[in-house]
């Protein structure tokens, strides 16, 4: 427990990091004024504060009965942090294999989202991570003809009260590559938890077959899994 209380913690950092050192020369910011935002400390979002705050008092908890084990604590952060940074970056550079015009800018903003989402919401990232492939091809400008917008197709119309009450306040935030990956992840982890069977669960998500869904998604799991981009804590 306190090993992945730890992992989570320094996930979030060093996307917090990642952010803030993908800038250009001279410190100009590669992001756009909209994400700017995003640019600084991960301490400053407060949903990610609280997030963090959560997994330290878990992982404070989880401390009290490992007392006296004999860690290298200062050597297994740093080995954490490392793999974490690693991680995210994998998976910013595995977006842009998928999708070309998805910029480096876009991608490592949904590489940290996808992180951030997948331990707030406890859903698999593997699993996030191909459903934005095969929803958009982590297009954040993406809309179909019935309305789903962003990178994960989520439909406005249907899920305004949800997603409103818990942050998303117009259809236009779904174009933003984190409040998309924020709305697709809820909506998944939700249906996972009332259905308990991930199959079932997409064929919700999809609102069609659940077994053809399956098979779209199932292709691009193996993208994600022969990527090895999910690093294990």
């Amino acid at each position: 427990m306190i090993r992945k209380s730890m992992a989570a913690l320094l996930i979030l950092s060093a996307a917090g990091f990642l952010v803030t050192v993908a800038r250009g020369q001279h410190g100009t910011p590669l992001f756009t004024a909209r994400h700017r935002h995003v640019s600084g400390n991960w301490s400053d979002d407060p949903e990610t504060a609280a997030l963090v705050r959560g997994t330290v008092s878990a992982a404070a908890s989880s401390a009290l009965t490992a007392a006296g084990a004999a860690l290298d604590a200062h050597g297994a952060a740093c080995t954490t942090f490392a793999t974490a940074t690693e991680s995210i970056g994998s998976l910013s550079r595995f977006i842009q294999s998928q999708n070309g015009d998805v910029s480096r800018e876009s991608a490592l903003l949904q590489a940290n989202a996808f992180w951030k989402y997948s331990l707030k919401y406890n859903v698999p990232l593997d699993l996030i991570v191909a459903v934005a492939n095969t929803e958009s091809h982590f297009r954040p400008e993406a809309r179909s003809p019935a309305g789903a917008a962003g990178v994960m197709q989520v439909m406005w119309k249907v899920h305004a009260g949800l997603l409103q009450a818990n942050g998303i306040m117009t259809e236009e935030d779904l174009h933003d590559p984190e409040m998309g990956i924020a709305a697709g992840s809820l909506l998944l982890s939700r249906y996972l938890k009332a259905y308990g069977d991930t199959k079932a669960a997409l064929g919700r998500y999809y609102g069609g077959s659940a077994t053809v869904y399956w098979n779209r998604i199932s292709r691009n799991l193996a993208k994600v899994k022969n990527a090895k981009v999910v690093a294990a804590f």
